[in-house]
């Protein structure tokens, strides 16, 4: 009895669910992923509701190792929430209130996408289900006005779920073979999130959601061991995201931090560019992880628009161009969330314009494209009652400009990723609203 006492107030779940990642990173020994999911639906069943979802926000960064998966074509973290949507359903349902016009325009988002399998057949697949389902949960988490977890809590277990993420990266990285790398390759690092720009978000919201949102308030030995930890990963992904959305969003956050008399601006501005000169160095040391040749600099030297994109200017010049050329019901309604990526690929593949699939890795375009011209204002009205929600919760708690930056991160790293089929993009915005009206101490 006792021990299980001790579990329960210990997080043993989080500390079981880390050494099996570990082992999985050392091994790559598929059972470990199958033991971290029967701990997780054990954990959703036993354990108080609200420490099934802190195991959720831990396991978002590393996302990606569930799809590694050789048993089943689907990302094992699905069964995991399916577990506690499952308890949620049981348990709390039932018992909670909601904000209703969040509700209504969550269950018109959710009705317009499944509109779409009347003329797009690449709808009918188990992926939109899947997807439906998660939505609903993510949603139904949004506009409960019980919020089950201080945002505190969910920032510490989300640092330390980005930890453990780029411990398995490291990990991974020294048993990878380095002959199967081009010599000229950049060695990209992504962690356990599967994409370096992911990986770099989830690093600059983590470091957002610690730094204060009060101008002036100290800023803790604590939390600058974080912000450097934070750059530090982030830098290791050699990403010009990350670059320029770390880069902006400094120098935009200490300008709102230290507002002040003009002189004590100018003083506190060079204490800023000396910690962007640091994080640079970073940057460029990061090119050296592997070959000595290899530098970030390498990313930003480029001859054309679509080499310094990644070929993202490419990819939208051919999304609009066959937006433009499709019938008025995919201009006007789009293609679906799980539906516009087998549809426009199967026109490309067609056409030869690319030769895999390629999905427009930018999530403006992807809105465009999936709900077409009348459709866009349903999400962009989903967002906003997002946020209208954890307003009524918070009643008429101050607002900081300093707790926009990770709206401004969120929305810069919109024009390299695309979200909106992604069910951890929904737990991101949960985290995003929650501090946005967060209260500092």
């Amino acid at each position: 009895m006792r021990v299980f006492e001790l579990a329960r107030n210990a997080h043993a779940e989080l500390v079981l669910c880390a050494l099996f990642i570990a082992l999985y990173a050392f091994t790559a020994s598929a059972p470990f992923l199958l033991l971290i999911v029967g701990l997780g639906v054990i954990a959703a069943m036993i354990l108080p509701f609200a420490r099934s979802l802190q195991l959720v926000f831990f396991l978002l960064p590393c996302a990606d190792i569930f799809s590694q998966s050789p048993y089943i074509s689907i990302s094992l973290l699905t069964f995991i929430l399916l577990a506690i949507f499952g308890r949620y359903l049981l348990t709390h349902v039932m018992a909670t209130q909601f904000y209703q016009p969040g509700l209504i325009v969550m269950l018109l988002v959710l009705l317009y996408e499944l509109m779409h399998v009347f003329y797009n057949p690449v709808m009918l697949a188990s992926t939109t289900i899947r997807w439906a389902i998660l939505f609903l949960f993510t949603s139904l988490l949004l506009f409960d006005r019980t919020q089950y977890v201080a945002f505190s809590q969910l920032r510490l277990v989300l640092l330390w779920g980005v930890i453990m993420s780029a411990f398995y990266g490291l990990i991974s990285a020294y048993f990878a073979p380095l002959a199967s790398e081009p010599v000229k390759a950049i060695t990209r690092f992504s962690g356990a999130a599967g994409d370096p720009n992911n990986f770099g978000l989830l690093c600059l919201l983590v470091l957002y959601f610690y730094l204060p949102v009060i101008p002036r308030a100290k800023i803790t030995k604590s939390v600058r061991v974080i912000m450097l930890l934070m750059l530090s990963f982030g830098a290791l992904t050699v990403s010009r995201s990350f670059f320029i959305v770390a880069t902006c969003s400094l120098v935009a956050y200490f300008l709102l931090y230290y507002r002040s008399a003009l002189g004590d601006m100018l003083v506190r501005m060079l204490l800023a560019l000396n910690g962007l000169l640091i994080l640079f160095c970073f940057y460029w040391l990061s090119g050296f992880s592997s070959l000595g040749e290899l530098d970030i600099l390498t990313r930003f030297n480029a001859d054309n628009l679509a080499q310094l994109t990644g070929s993202r200017s490419v990819i939208l010049q051919e999304y609009s161009a066959l937006f433009l050329q499709l019938s008025a019901a995919f201009m006007l309604f789009g293609a679906g969330i799980n539906g516009y990526l087998g549809y426009y690929n199967h026109h490309f593949l067609q056409a030869g314009v690319f030769s895999d699939a390629v999905g427009p890795h930018n999530t403006f375009l992807e809105i465009l494209i999936s709900f077409g011209l009348l459709g866009s204002w349903l999400l962009f009205s989903y967002i906003y009652f997002a946020f209208r929600a954890q307003r009524s919760r918070v009643a008429s708690a101050p607002i900081f400009r300093l707790a926009w930056l990770p709206i401004l991160v969120f929305i810069l790293y919109c024009f390299s990723l695309q979200n909106l089929a992604k069910y951890t993009s929904y737990f991101v915005l949960m985290l995003i609203v929650y501090n946005t009206y967060r209260k500092d101490d």
